[in-house]
């Protein structure tokens, strides 16, 4: 009996041990314990030896082990975990706290999928939306301007929803766009300015800041390839948030605040009553007028004044409020928020009222296949006033009118007088404008994609996606019949615009484990089939003759003479195939590759497709053995691409056929003739692009060190070229241009001091551009721009054109230019003087810097942007210097206070003359309005309080209480005495008597149940 006892002891001793001993698959996955979000690229080794594996884009992960060993969970920023391996147990669900979460991704997010950072080989920078929530800014871009490396953002309007302008890495087209592109949750959408009315409107203006996850910015071939015939200018991608799993999260924001116009330069500020009097008087004077013509102005000047730039602009306010849900289990996950925000602008006539909603459904039908449905709805209504020389603008009035053209009667009434106002002559009276004109938007827009997924197997997934963005614009500009430009009849605008657009998607995904039984050495494949179709739809009427003692009844039926009533339709398509892939060795070297082939309708029949693509390589040299030799960095990473990208911006959807039209009619039968001769050959133009950087971290990560030069070789640019005029044409479009932008792009971020209580914050970064024209047809230059500039081959592609300004004489305060480019002979004749190219519009360094600094529950957050390396131009300077017009508009300060007076006297300002300096001449364009464009703003400065104390939430009833002040555009210094304006302009350099940029000083909470 013993001997069977023992026997059988020993069967199962053994049987136990073989058990414990056998190796078997371990899966699982991996997520965040703060936010229940996947995690992908987590390094998961057995202890104690060197066989490991990476969790997957999805954070799931697999790898051979045997019960007893134990996997270790080790990622950047989080606290390592350890999970032993039972018997029996072969799926493992881990969960990873946060250390020192970094400001950088360690994913890449673009419409096609998720890449590894540590595997990645393109150039991109991702910004977190937390980074940008709450901030009183209208529209996302505004926000994120100064935090990307390379992106180019100028806010050159301070209208609530106004269009921004964003380049990356320089101006991408001479001729045609050069606009980023952007997707939204994997739909490629519409950007920009769509309104056909308005001064100017943003679509991006209805995207909620407060909804936003991420922000991706791809910039070089490896990264935009895979976007082919739009990729050129970058791509900018922007997911939403998410539900998560676990307790239903509430969180409500508000936030409430004023603002005011960021303060003029001394020197454009309009001159005061007395000193454009004194001003004015001294120019009749030094033009010889007779007694009785100064007699008549020292009287018309001694009435009743007042401050124009006080009338037109104003205090405005800001408020907005947000509130969203997030919660769900394991297989249903569901985001929802509403947005409200308002903000009356500090200019008469302009405000924003924006609604937003958002609701993002993530729901696993069964273990292998699961669905995504977004869809987001907003509505932006906007008054807008009119900019630049138009007589109802009312910042052009605060210079245009005298001081002695007086807002109000005596009696408080809105003074309407045609003799304070003389048509044609005279800016109007804004105040009355403000009241009595019109000029309303209302945007409203759709975004909504659904996904499905289905793992087919374990390596092999299939996802299905279909977009969708449809934007309706409804203007209505009318124009009174009593003052302004309607007079005397009225006139009324109704535009209705719709722009709808869908995408289908068809992808496979592979991962193809080429060593065994672990991760050692893999290649994921993507590929898939696009289709894409654009759709317009536009209304236009134009009526007048509008009832003049109903100044209330301004819509279109009320008018007695229509003028215009038309309706057309535009349309494109688009189909595409793509690929791309990724081979990776332990992470240690990586090889990446993408092509597509494009097709686009807006093109002839035999131009219509093109070949895209990508090649990239990186190498973690902080998976080498001798990297553990030294201690000075804690990760390094060199990585390279090369590539070719495409760009159809500007190309409308019928540039490249020979058209017919009607309207021509004869005998009252209607008539065609030929209105556009096309251009068959007409196709995209192309950017080969280079990228080489490295990366570098030091102090575990927590500081991150990055540096990419890039070469963007752009050809084919879009030009108009000559026609013989036995054409019938006098020009048509082609490709013949070319230019080259190349760079540096340098940032460090990180956390430089992190203790118990303290932590520190920083993000800097700067980026250089060089732009040369490098051909145009047969190589002739060409005025571009309102002749500002001369685009030839061999300079910046916004050059200036102008007469170089050489001075005033002491001896008898006229200009003085220079006779030829050297710069040594001067004349007082205009037409004598040399036009050189010289100083460009465009920056030749930017960049921001962000510090935040956390001292238990006090944050303080500042940022700073900076612009430096380039001029630009003051578009209406001829009438606010010298004698030009002098009694009929007012004139800038820099000019009182600096014109010349006396024989021997140095001064840039000449003889104030009645009529202008050498018969008006002085005040012509040349290089003395050209201004240093350098300047330094203080931002954003913020400070908040969290509250720790869970007693305290508690008795409140919520789980976070966050209180913030915050205050933008604080203070900016620029680097030219004599600059009148704002030095925040468009790519152009440009001044265009906008709605000033402004200052805002809010206060907010946000609360969490």
């Amino acid at each position: 009996m013993k001997k069977i006892l023992f026997t059988i002891y020993l069967v199962g001793f053994f049987a136990v041990v073989t058990v414990f001993a056998q190796n078997r698959i371990v899966t699982g996955s991996v997520v965040a314990a703060d936010d229940g979000g996947t995690m992908p690229g987590v390094t998961i080794t057995i202890k104690g030896t060197s066989q490991g594996a990476v969790s997957d884009v999805d954070g799931k992960f697999r790898i051979s082990a045997k019960t007893g060993d134990v996997l270790q969970f080790k990622f950047i920023g989080y606290a390592t975990a350890e999970v032993p391996i039972v018997n029996g147990v072969s799926t493992y669900a881990v969960k990873l706290s946060p250390e020192n979460r970094l400001l950088n991704e360690v994913v890449v997010t673009d419409a096609y999928g998720v890449q590894l950072k540590k595997s990645y080989t393109g150039s991109a920078t991702t910004v977190s939306g937390a980074v940008n929530e709450n901030k009183p800014f209208t529209t996302t871009m505004q926000s994120l301007q100064g935090e990307v490396a390379g992106l180019n953002i100028t806010n050159n309007s301070g209208q609530p929803g106004a269009d921004v302008q964003v380049h990356l890495r320089g101006v991408g087209s001479i001729g045609a766009g050069s606009n980023p592109l952007y997707v939204i949750d994997g739909t490629i959408i519409n950007s920009g300015d769509l309104s056909t009315l308005t001064t100017t409107a943003n679509v991006l203006a209805g995207l909620n800041n407060d909804d936003i996850a991420n922000i991706t910015v791809l910039k070089d071939a490896a990264a935009t390839a895979i976007y082919g015939s739009r990729g050129s200018n970058g791509v900018i991608v922007i997911n939403t948030k998410k539900g998560k799993a676990g307790k239903t999260d509430v969180e409500a924001s508000a936030e409430l605040g004023s603002t005011t116009n960021i303060p003029l330069p001394q020197a454009g500020q309009p001159l005061t009553p007395a000193e454009f009097k004194t001003l004015t008087l001294e120019g009749l004077t030094n033009a010889g007028a007779d007694q009785g013509t100064i007699d008549y102005y020292t009287q018309l000047y001694s009435r009743r004044s007042n401050n124009w730039y006080d009338i037109v602009t104003r205090n405005g306010s800001q408020s907005q409020y947000n509130v969203s849900v997030s919660g769900g289990n394991d297989d249903t996950k569901i985001f929802a928020s509403g947005g409200y925000f308002h903000q009356t602008a500090t200019t008469l006539a302009s405000s924003l009222t924006r609604v937003t909603s958002l609701v993002n459904v993530d729901h696993n039908i069964s273990k292998s296949v699961s669905m995504s449905a977004s869809i987001n709805v907003s509505n932006v209504n906007q008054y807008t006033p009119t900019n630049g020389g138009a007589f109802s603008n009312p910042i052009g009035s605060a210079f245009f009118l005298t001081p002695f053209q007086t807002a109000y009667n005596k009696d408080g009434s809105i003074n309407t007088n045609p003799n304070d106002y003389p048509s044609g002559v005279s800016n109007y009276n804004p105040v009355y404008i403000a009241q009595n004109d019109r000029n309303y938007l209302s945007q409203t827009r759709l975004l909504g994609n659904l996904s499905l997924k289905w793992n087919i197997v374990s390596t092999l997934k299939f996802t299905s996606f279909v977009g969708l963005d449809d934007n309706i614009l409804e203007e209505n500009v009318f124009n009174n019949p009593i003052m302004g430009d309607g007079a005397p009849n009225g006139s009324g605008f109704d535009n209705y615009s719709r722009y709808f657009n869908y995408i289908v998607r068809q992808q496979f995904d592979y991962r193809w484990n080429i060593t065994k039984g672990n991760d050692d050495l893999y290649l994921d494949l993507a590929a898939g089939y696009e289709v894409e179709k654009d759709q317009d739809y536009f209304i236009q009427t134009n009526t007048n003759l509008y009832p003049a003692t109903q100044p209330a009844l301004r819509a279109t039926a009320n008018a007695s003479t229509p003028i215009l009533g038309d309706s057309f339709t535009n349309a494109n398509s688009g189909d595409s195939f793509y690929s791309r892939g990724t081979l990776n060795y332990k992470n240690l070297f990586s090889l990446t590759g993408s092509f597509r082939r494009d097709g686009a309708s807006v093109f002839a029949p035999g131009s219509q497709f093109g070949n895209f693509y990508s090649i990239g390589g990186a190498w973690n040299i902080d998976q080498q053995d001798f990297f553990a030799k030294q201690n000075t960095f804690s990760s390094a990473k060199i990585h390279a691409s090369y590539g070719l990208t495409g760009n159809r911006q500007g190309v409308t959807d019928y540039n490249a056929l020979s058209l017919v039209g009607y309207g021509s009619n004869y005998a009252g039968s209607p008539g065609q003739n030929f209105n556009a001769i096309g251009n068959p050959y007409l196709t995209w133009e192309t950017a080969h692009k280079l990228d080489i950087g490295a990366d570098f971290g030091f102090l575990k990560d927590r500081l991150t060190f990055s540096i990419d030069y890039y070469r963007d070789n752009i050809d084919g640019n879009i030009l108009s070229v000559p026609l013989a005029l036995e054409t019938g044409f006098a020009n048509q479009l082609a490709n013949v241009g070319a230019m080259l932008n190349r760079g540096f792009e340098i940032s460090v971020t990180g956390i430089p001091v992190k203790t118990k209580d303290f932590t520190w914050q920083t993000d800097f970064n700067i980026s250089t551009n060089r732009n040369t024209v490098t051909k145009l047809y047969n190589n002739q230059p060409f005025n571009y721009d309102n002749n500002a500039f001369l685009v030839s081959v061999g300079k910046d592609l916004y050059t200036f054109y102008a007469p170089a300004f050489a001075g005033v004489n002491p001896a008898n305060g006229e200009v003085l230019w220079y006779t030829d480019a050297t710069k040594k002979a001067t004349t007082d004749n205009y037409d004598d003087a040399a036009r050189i190219q010289e100083y460009q519009a465009d920056p030749k360094a930017f960049g921001g810097f962000t510090n935040t600094f956390i001292y238990k529950g006090f944050t303080l957050s500042a940022e700073i942007y900076y612009n430096v390396g380039n001029r630009i131009f003051d578009t209406w300077s001829s009438y606010f210097y010298d004698g030009q017009f002098n009694t009929e508009v007012n004139k800038y300060q820099y000019v009182y206070e600096n014109r010349w007076t006396h024989p021997g006297q140095i001064t840039d300002v000449p003889k104030y003359v009645d009529g202008g300096s050498q018969d008006g001449e002085a005040a012509n364009f040349s290089s003395r309005f050209l201004y240093y464009g350098d300047y330094v703003r203080f931002k954003n400065l913020s400070i908040g309080y969290n509250f720790t104390d869970k007693a305290l939430l508690k008795t409140l009833g919520i789980s976070k209480l966050y209180i913030y002040g915050r205050g933008t555009n604080l203070f900016t210094k620029t680097y030219d005495k004599r600059l009148p304006f704002d030095p925040e302009v468009g790519i152009d350099g440009q001044s265009n008597f906008e709605v000033p940029q402004v200052e805002t000083f809010t206060i907010g909470l946000n609360v969490g149940l």
